[in-house]
C-alpha cells in the first residue's frame, strides 16, 4: 500500500501562546518534528488484517500556518490568554 500522504494545519498563536512563550525555546523545526517523531508514532490499517500504513508529508504543501484575527473584546475576556 503506498503512504498516506499528510498535511499538517497549525494555529500559529495556539503554538506560542500554548508551548513556547514562556520557555527559552523559541525555534521549532516542524518539519523535522512531523517527519521523525509524530508521523512514524502514528498506526493506521485500512482493514484490520492490513499491514500499517506508512504516512509521509504531501510534497507541495506539507506545514501551513493560520492564525485567526484577534478580536478585541474576546482577547480581554475572562478566558482569554492574558486575564
Amino acid at each position: 500500500m503506498p503512504g498516506l500522504r499528510t498535511r499538517v494545519y497549525i494555529d500559529g498563536y495556539n503554538l506560542y501562546y500554548g508551548c513556547l512563550r514562556k520557555t527559552a525555546f523559541k525555534w521549532l523545526d516542524v518539519l523535522s518534528l512531523f517527519e521523525t517523531q509524530i508521523l512514524p508514532s502514528i498506526l493506521y490499517r485500512p482493514r484490520p488484517d492490513a499491514e500499517p500504513a506508512t504516512m509521509t508529508l504531501h510534497p507541495d504543501c506539507a506545514i501551513k500556518y493560520f492564525t485567526a484575527k484577534i478580536i478585541e473584546s474576546a482577547a480581554k475576556g475572562e478566558d482569554s490568554v492574558s486575564s
